[in-house]
């Protein structure tokens, strides 16, 4: 359910303010609107520039679990180089997702009001 919005605020800022506020949002990747309303509800925003990077590898081993099956239905078997592969892909991605959480972790944006 979508939610139109209808009503407008004002405020004013100082052309440095602005920006700084400009910047920060698009360093979020969220339209200033979205990122003033995060920041009014305490959110903590990260941003995470890693995380394409395991979308792709999480897709990979996707496509790779469904050869290997497809194989491993039609033969009754798999190699041992496409286990290792899958192996190696996950092992990609628990590298990536530690990172993340690491940089969840250890992130000092909070808001203190």
């Amino acid at each position: 359910m979508g939610r139109t919005k209808t009503t407008h605020i004002t405020m004013r800022l100082t052309p440095a303010e602005k920006e700084k506020l400009s910047s920060k949002a698009a360093e979020a990747r969220m339209s200033m609107s979205q990122y003033l309303l995060a920041l009014s509800e305490q959110k903590k925003i990260i941003v995470v520039d890693e995380l394409p990077e395991l979308v792709r590898q999480i897709i990979k081993i996707g496509t790779n679990v469904n050869q290997i099956a497809m194989v491993a239905n039609t033969h009754k078997s798999v190699s041992q180089k496409q286990i290792e592969t899958v192996e190696s892909q996950l092992s990609d991605i628990q590298n990536l997702l530690g990172n993340l959480i690491d940089v969840i972790k250890n992130s000092k944006d909070e808001i203190e009001v």
